[in-house]
């Protein structure tokens, strides 16, 4: 429901963002001074990530010794 005296979020929020877009060399800059220039990961990340996934939705899923107990 847009009026001519009521513009929508889109072209409110288009127009906010273009006011205040950094200088492509600035966020570059930013970017560069975050992100290190060679990410480096062991060849070993994805399966030790996983790992720790895993034991955790284990330990989460995992009934706990009283409640077991508990059971008839």
């Amino acid at each position: 429901m847009t009026s001519p005296a009521r513009p929508d979020l889109d072209q409110l929020l288009t127009a906010w963002a273009e006011a205040r877009r950094l200088p492509d060399a600035d966020a570059e800059r930013i970017r560069q001074a975050i992100v290190p220039a060679d990410p480096t990961l062991s060849a070993t990340w994805w399966s030790d990530f996983n790992a720790r996934i895993s034991a955790t939705i284990a330990r989460a899923t995992t009934a706990p010794a009283p409640a077991l107990a508990a059971l008839p």
